[in-house]
């Protein structure tokens, strides 16, 4: 994961940040909440609290435990590591 930056849910400032990048051409919707970002017919929702959702044509993901999320802004992708759990959204 050499190419994706760490970027803790308790820095939420940096993550709003981090999210409205990659939303970049898509919407971002903000809330008191969280911020959910809508690409063509994906989406990824990310919570103040750690929450994060994804849903996509063909599958779903959602994670209620999550520290940090790890951006590769270059590859379009953003990665959730969380336990045993590992997790990658790309742009489609």
């Amino acid at each position: 994961m050499d190419d994706y930056e760490r970027v803790p849910i308790e820095d939420w400032s940096a993550v709003a940040d981090h999210l409205r990048e990659f939303g970049a051409g898509g919407e971002v919707a903000e809330s008191d909440e969280g911020i959910e970002v809508t690409v063509g017919s994906a989406t990824l929702l990310v919570t103040k609290d750690g929450r994060v959702a994804a849903g996509m044509p063909l599958h779903d993901f959602e994670d209620g435990e999550v520290e940090a999320l790890y951006f590769d802004h270059d590859a379009e992708a953003v990665r959730v590591e969380s336990g045993d759990v590992s997790y990658e959204f790309r742009k489609p």
